[in-house]
């Protein structure tokens, strides 16, 4: 027998094991407000007892009695239940609004302590949606499933404490039903599970998709792509589309159904109280009174199940928050280090961004303090992710990575963090303004350090010539900048910086030649008294380097002086000269300025 294949979309009624678990260990981390709380649930409960009086009231007048007193109370009752309805509703809203503002807090704290291996297998965009969507999934569980759960409970056992003194025998009619409405509610509720863990996957995935689109606009401009990105969006939207169809057609059949069972348990009990009535049984006052107080039991049961509804439609947010929220922190333990000073060292390191997948084997070599290092190898080699170890965005699976004779995991991450400064080759920033950006990581700064970061880096023309001079607001990833620009900006903030360890990967990626040579000078005079690693495909960096160390294949085939190296370094010298030879087809590559051009 062959099974039927699942489609995307498919309705999986299969749950996850330990989601509710998992989620109920997040709460005491959100700060929630306790007041607030407090005073919503004991406003509620009250007026709950407030509501009964009124039905009781009411009841009394249906039966006949309309006297002064009566119509006080009731006229009373309405008017302090009303006052007190709206009382809640605006508790409500304040608890629910200082629970969401703590949790997306609480969330974004965590995702920026996260270490990079998590963001290797979740989507940035994706972390994204999380905080500004599934992090309301704690107020959607207090707020519409735990206390009303709480109050649905407490209502109805306080109404059927009230009609089990009227008559047994239609107590026991209500009794009867409640365990088709369970029933009900466990299906759809497995039903909107499902439903909704697939709407929030497709709309992450439909965020993202836009995002990168965004991003990427003028590349498909470019290629005169845009009716295929186009597509491909259109397609999310008709699975979103798709997905909301199937939302909306069950929850009509959900409410149909509830709806057939109250109508046949309304028929039931007016049966059953006529015989009463007959036989004398029960007195009108009480069967007005049981059947008005049967319609809130019923009621309250209905908002019962409901609830359990909204349990099983929050459960797919509650599994993602909860994948944040256990997700291990970076360790922050270690000794505080203001001042780091020495040459690092690397013993036998070996890392991999996959398991069984290594990028650096065995890796062991040194960078000198107060001196330029040049670290070179070819493109996938392992320079960058060598960098990001001695950052420590990631820990080596083996070896040991030391700071003149301590291993670095002795500090404290911050502090050792606070001694190294990156440029990357992409040139990050922010949106914001371009003092922002220069000054990112420094509390405060003079406009005379400002600026002659701005001079060293050779950006303070360019930066001059802006609108708004320095208080000019880049764009999102700083797009209305070239990318020599974004580049300089880097620099100035590097140079800005009070960090011992400078660490620059393809610092001239985007530049020419003339300012590649000048970039080299700004850097000579930079290093002076810290450590400069600098990461490079051209041979300029040759010109301030003091020591190289080669890496291949993710392994050191050579370090020391340059001028030693020379020597004894086949790919040193091939890499000074401008060419390189491709040994596996034997072809040459002429290389002019960092790009390789086949011959």
């Amino acid at each position: 027998m062959h099974r039927k294949k699942e489609t995307v979309d498919s309705i999986v009624l299969k749950q996850k094991k330990g989601v509710w678990l998992r989620f109920i260990r997040v709460f005491p981390k959100c700060h929630l407000p306790w007041g607030f709380l407090a005073i919503y649930i004991i406003l509620n409960l009250g007026f709950v007892n407030i509501g009964l009086s009124e039905t009781d009231y009411t009841a009394q007048l249906f039966a006949g009695d309309t006297s002064a007193a009566l119509l006080t109370k009731l006229v009373g009752i309405i008017i302090l239940n009303l006052i007190g309805s709206n009382l809640v509703i605006f508790f409500r809203q304040i608890t629910s609004a200082r629970i969401n503002r703590n949790m997306r807090s609480v969330v974004l704290d965590q995702v920026m302590r996260l270490p990079m291996s998590f963001f290797k297998k979740e989507n940035p965009r994706e972390a994204v949606y999380r905080i500004v969507s599934n992090s309301i999934v704690i107020d959607s569980t207090i707020m519409l499933v735990l206390l009303p759960l709480v109050t649905a409970f407490y209502k109805a056992f306080s109404i059927f404490g009230r009609i089990f003194r009227y008559d047994w025998r239609l107590s026991a009619v209500l009794i009867a039903f409640i365990p088709i409405q369970f029933f009900l509610a466990f299906l759809f509720g497995r039903i909107n599970f499902s439903l909704t863990e697939r709407e929030a996957s497709i709309k992450a995935g439909l965020t993202q998709r836009l995002a990168e689109l965004v991003t990427n606009i003028p590349l498909a401009k470019a290629f005169a792509k845009e009716e295929r990105e186009a597509g491909r969006g259109e397609e999310l939207t008709e699975r979103l589309y798709k997905v909301d169809i199937k939302t909306g057609w069950f929850g009509q059949f959900e409410d149909l159904s509830r709806t057939a069972v109250d109508l046949l348990q309304s028929a039931v009990i007016v049966l059953v109280g006529v015989v009463l009535l007959r036989g004398e049984m029960i007195s009108t006052r009480a069967w007005i009174a049981f059947f008005m107080f049967s319609s809130l039991f019923t009621g309250a049961i209905t908002e019962f199940v409901m609830y359990w509804s909204n349990v099983k439609t929050i459960q797919g947010g509650a599994d993602r928050v909860a994948e944040i929220m256990d997700a291990p922190k970076e360790d922050q333990a270690g000794e505080a280090c203001t001042e780091l000073t020495g040459d690092i060292r690397l013993q036998e390191v070996c890392f991999g961004y996959e398991e069984e997948q290594p990028v650096l084997e065995g890796v062991s070599c040194e960078f000198k303090d107060h001196c330029i290092t040049a670290l070179l190898g070819a493109s996938g080699c392992g320079k960058t992710t060598l960098m990001n170890l001695l950052t420590r965005l990631y820990e080596p699976w083996q070896g040991a990575i030391t700071i003149g004779d301590r291993p670095v995991s002795d500090y404290a991450l911050d502090d050792y963090r606070e001694q190294f400064v990156m440029v990357s080759q992409n040139g990050m920033l922010f949106s914001g303004t371009v003092r922002e950006n220069v000054c990112y990581g420094r509390e405060q700064v003079s406009q005379e350090d400002f600026t002659k970061a701005l001079v060293q880096a050779g950006a303070y023309d360019f930066v001059q010539e802006m609108k708004d001079g320095a208080d000019t607001l880049l764009e999102e990833y700083g797009n209305n900048l070239s990318g020599g620009q974004r580049q300089r900006l880097c620099v100035a903030r590097a140079l800005l910086s009070q960090a011992h360890y400078l660490i620059l990967d393809e610092p001239a990626a985007s530049m020419d030649a003339i300012a590649t040579a000048e970039l080299m000078e700004i850097l000579r005079e930079a290093a002076r008294g810290r450590c400069m690693i600098v990461i490079a495909h051209t041979a300029a960096v040759l010109a301030i380097a003091e020591r190289a160390v080669i890496l291949e294949d993710g392994v050191v085939s050579a370090q020391g002086a340059v001028e030693e190296l020379m020597g004894t370094s086949r790919f040193l010298r091939e890499f000074s000269g401008n060419t390189f030879k491709d040994e596996s087809d034997g072809q040459e590559l002429a290389v002019e300025n960092g790009r390789g051009e086949q011959r």
